[in-house]
């Protein structure tokens, strides 16, 4: 039910918000996004557990990351305390030890964001199959920010925790 429920959500807020802001706005990509990611948050607990092979981090992916600013970003959320709010919500989570819990975190997390971009793309190709160039540019470049970066985050986490040898001699702060 909850997965309708974001459906609803999102396709709500990409519909409506085309009609009253219109898909060249920022605006109107803002607001789509805001929806992917409930959309996100209330599917990807349903879809976690599929193709599992998908969470595996290869050793060269958290140095393309940092290149990308995503450790850059990492540490910023970290340093105005968002990452601890995170954790905070990832303690009562599914696992037993605090690692098995954090791991799993970094996988729903993504997952979401993962559906989040699908639904980023889908919205993409719409618009421009609608002569919304810009708009789709827009949709994209923001759930990149949104979606792109959180994932590639929750990857050097989930690296750094399988790998803490690397982690401490590879990346900055490590």
């Amino acid at each position: 039910m909850p997965a309708v429920v974001g459906i609803i959500v999102a396709a709500g807020l990409a519909i409506a918000g085309w009609r009253f802001i219109g898909p060249d706005h920022l605006a109107y990509a803002i607001v789509v996004q805001g929806g992917f990611t409930f959309l996100g948050l209330l599917t990807g607990p349903l879809f976690v557990d599929t193709a599992r092979r998908r969470y595996a981090v290869t050793s060269a992916e958290p140095r393309i990351y940092a290149l990308l600013g995503a450790d850059a970003l990492r540490r910023l959320l970290g340093r105005i305390g968002w990452n601890s709010v995170i954790g905070s919500l990832r303690e009562h989570g599914e696992g037993h030890t605090r690692r098995t819990r954090l791991l799993r975190g970094t996988e729903l997390s993504e997952t979401g964001h993962i559906i989040a971009g699908v639904a980023t793309l889908l919205l993409a190709a719409v618009a421009i199959g609608t002569a919304h160039v810009a708009g789709a540019v827009q949709v994209i470049l923001v759930g990149l920010v949104l979606h792109g970066y959180p994932i590639m985050i929750q990857r050097i986490v989930r690296h750094r925790l399988r790998h803490p040898r690397d982690a401490r001699q590879g990346t900055p702060e490590g």
